[in-house]
């Protein structure tokens, strides 16, 4: 099994290498993208998301509208695309490439209008394939089955269903597998489900209480670019040429002994 950290907070690097060092199943960090929307203010820095990525674990980066109120998100499909946009350039800023978006979409704003964030969440993910990434939205049990079956369901669910409250522990899952709510025949692969199970709580070297997911191992994680290492020119090679006439071209070196 793997296991995400969530928090608004931006950690820093010495204590996401605390919380890998701490937990050996810790694969990958979600944090907030900054500037867009945000209704409780703040987000992640660049810094933290590079402290992530550079300490080897996934990131998955998540747009927060404004407010409960699903008419006050992107309207088109030009203003999904933006946001996408703009997400990719927070996680470039912190060093990596982005290859899987998230939408928050609290609880009580879905049971309060479930056709609008139903329609908001359709037309991100819809956004995030033209833009060749992973689209991620993170609601209720009841919130992302309803966007099963559509021609732009999202390639995968970000689940906060925590069975023992707000504040109990819960039992570490074995796997993503089986979410309370979902349907065990959607968003079935090894790479399309991460379940946040449990919510706020401590952990050992954090300043900051972060909730607990457990993911699926082929989820695609945003990582830091990693630049090719040059490859020396091959040494050059001699030839032996007998008798005959040669035509050298330009630039080329003879060496006559």
């Amino acid at each position: 099994m793997l296991i995400q950290y969530d928090c608004w907070e931006s950690p820093t690097a010495a204590e996401v290498a605390a919380a890998k060092a701490d937990n050996s199943l810790l694969c990958a960090w979600q944090g907030y993208v900054p500037g867009w929307g945000r209704p409780y203010g703040g987000g992640w820095s660049a810094q933290a998301a590079r402290a992530v990525m550079d300490a080897g674990l996934g990131y998955l980066p998540l747009l927060v509208p404004n407010s409960g109120d699903a008419a006050q998100t992107p309207r088109t499909a030009q203003g999904w695309d933006e946001a996408v946009i703009f997400a990719a350039h927070h996680v470039a800023s912190g060093g990596g490439q982005m290859t899987i978006l998230g939408l928050n979409v609290e609880a009580p704003w879905s049971a309060a209008d479930m056709a609008g964030w139903r329609a908001a969440a359709l037309a991100f993910a819809a956004a995030c394939q033209r833009a060749g990434v992973d689209s991620f939205p993170y609601g209720s049990p009841s919130f992302l089955a309803s966007l099963a079956g559509s021609r732009d369901s999202p390639t995968g669910i970000y689940c906060g269903e925590w069975p023992n409250g707000a504040s109990a522990p819960y039992p570490l899952p074995t796997t993503p597998d089986t979410i309370p709510g979902i349907p065990d025949s959607e968003w079935a692969g090894s790479n399309q489900r991460v379940w946040q199970y449990q919510g706020g709580h401590q952990v050992s070297g954090l300043s900051m209480n972060v909730d607990s997911s457990v993911a699926g191992v082929g989820v695609k994680y945003c990582r830091k670019i990693v630049a090719p290492t040059p490859q020396p020119d091959p040494a050059p090679t001699s030839t032996a040429l007998g008798p005959g006439t040669y035509t050298v071209t330009a630039g080329a070196t003879i060496v006559i002994n």
